[in-house]
């Protein structure tokens, strides 16, 4: 049995948020849209992002072909991201370049394609947003967490997703945009192994 009094307005829940809602206009001109709030949390198009692709391919000549091979063997039309590219580490060749997420992911999906049944990690950042997704066979796998991974990988990576290394200072690189179909199959047959 209830001891409020039914006249109390403290009681009457519908006066009480009419009160707590007086003069609030909700025909604002600057009212707060879901784009808003997305370009927010996107971080911007200003905001520079990096991708790195960790694979166990022993040379970035070798990579270069596979991936430029790895575009003709998919048939959802998926291109090589433009400013790809690819460089030696210690533990593999890598890709690289400053792309945005969605081109990272493409990128990751033709690499594995080309790999096939070698897995590898797509590396993605942008501002204080990390992450780190495992692709196979051309499909985006799990995500996982990237300071799980890292430590399999050669420190450049995570100098480069750090900032503490931009991708300039790794040298030129290698194109594989820019192969043709005969050059990436040599830079393979050729690139398998370091010298």
């Amino acid at each position: 049995m209830s001891t409020a009094d039914p006249r109390d307005p403290h009681d009457d829940i519908d006066a009480e948020f009419a009160r707590l809602t007086e003069g609030l206009s909700l025909d604002d001109g600057d009212a707060l849209t879901v784009e808003d709030v997305l370009a927010e949390s996107d971080g911007g198009d200003d905001t520079p992002c990096i991708a790195v692709i960790a694979t166990s391919v022993a040379t970035a000549k070798a990579l270069a072909g596979m991936i430029r091979l790895g575009v003709e063997a998919r048939t959802d039309g998926l291109t090589i991201p433009e400013g790809t590219r690819t460089v030696e580490t210690s533990t593999g060749a890598i890709a690289v370049g400053a792309l945005q997420e969605a081109a990272a992911h493409d990128l990751a999906a033709i690499t594995s394609t080309a790999l096939q049944r070698n897995g590898l990690v797509l590396f993605w950042r942008r501002g204080d947003r990390m992450t780190a997704t495992r692709y196979m066979t051309g499909e985006r796998s799990e995500d996982i967490s990237p300071v799980i991974v890292l430590g399999a990988v050669d420190d450049v990576v995570e100098e480069l997703l750090l900032g503490a290394r931009s991708v300039e200072e790794l040298g030129e690189g290698l194109d594989p945009a820019a192969l043709s179909r005969t050059e990436a199959l040599t830079w393979i047959a050729t690139g398998r192994k370091r010298k």
